[in-house]
């Protein structure tokens, strides 16, 4: 039933994932969908990452309620979101439930089903998975289009990545709806050989190549991003970093994506000599 009712969504479902923590998944996820909301898309950020969920804090909000208040009906699916200076919504499954999803696979399916009937309400929504693949979060998978694999170039995130594109492969995915990224690269270089190297292998051994690769670089401007508690995309726009989230989003969504608020040279020289206020 569930995988009948997925089909019917009209939302772009983006699931961020990896094989192992510590690859900066979670601020990818923040201001990947800070961009979607930008461009104007109606944007919906799930943290999933139960026991590590940071979603909240990146975006400054406090969720009112967690996945824990639900299942105990002390609210609704629909009170779950939490809004955001961002344009964007968040639904946070919280910090403390581990132990509840992990004792109960049926606690997953029911939320994912009534989690479905808000899809209808966004263009784009983000999830946020936990580190490494667990087949009770498999409900939420059946919802994805596409996946974000975010690796480093460390030689275990790159096993770990490669084991996590394995497994999705086994699942059926195709290497169409897999992107791989590569954060907190020093070396672009030897990080984009890598790259290039993995999806070889990927095509070579698992017969499913990855439909794109990015590159985020290590910039001083996102670690200063997380102490500010602002999202790098909108506090730094000009760096790295930031132009390789609206490549993705770009690639996400197949068109070519363009800040609101950046005006094109001909229109600053039309605005000056008609005297506008700049």
């Amino acid at each position: 039933m569930l995988s009948q009712a997925s089909n019917l969504k009209t939302s772009q479902v983006v699931a961020v994932v990896s094989g192992k923590g510590g690859v900066g998944k979670t601020l990818i996820a923040a201001n990947l969908a800070a961009v979607f909301a930008e461009i104007g898309r109606r944007t919906l950020l799930l943290d999933t990452d139960v026991g590590f969920t940071n979603s909240d804090i990146i975006l400054g909000v406090y969720p009112k309620y967690s996945i824990k208040d639900f299942v105990n009906h002390k609210c609704t699916v629909e009170e779950l979101i939490t809004q955001t200076e961002h344009g964007l919504d968040l639904i946070s499954l919280g910090g403390d439930v581990s132990d509840l999803l992990m004792a109960n696979d049926f606690i997953i399916r029911d939320f994912t089903t009534h989690f479905l009937k808000l899809l209808e309400n966004y263009d784009i929504v983000v999830m946020d998975m936990p580190p490494g693949f667990n087949e009770s979060y498999m409900p939420f998978l059946a919802l994805v289009d596409d996946f974000l694999v975010v690796t480093t170039t460390e030689p275990t995130s790159v096993v770990n990545t490669y084991t996590m594109v394995k497994l999705l492969s086994l699942k059926g995915i195709s290497g169409e709806s897999i992107h791989l990224v590569a954060n907190m690269v020093q070396d672009v270089k030897e990080a984009t050989k890598l790259l290039e190297r993995f999806a070889e292998v990927s095509e070579r051994f698992l017969n499913n190549r990855v439909s794109s690769m990015t590159l985020i670089k290590e910039h001083p401007g996102v670690e200063r991003s997380v102490r500010e508690r602002v999202l790098f995309v909108k506090q730094y726009r000009s760096i790295q970093p930031s132009f390789s989230i609206r490549r993705i989003v770009s690639i996400l969504i197949k068109e070519p994506v363009v800040p609101k608020d950046r005006e094109g040279l001909i229109e600053k020289f039309v605005r000056f000599f008609r005297g506008d206020r700049v």
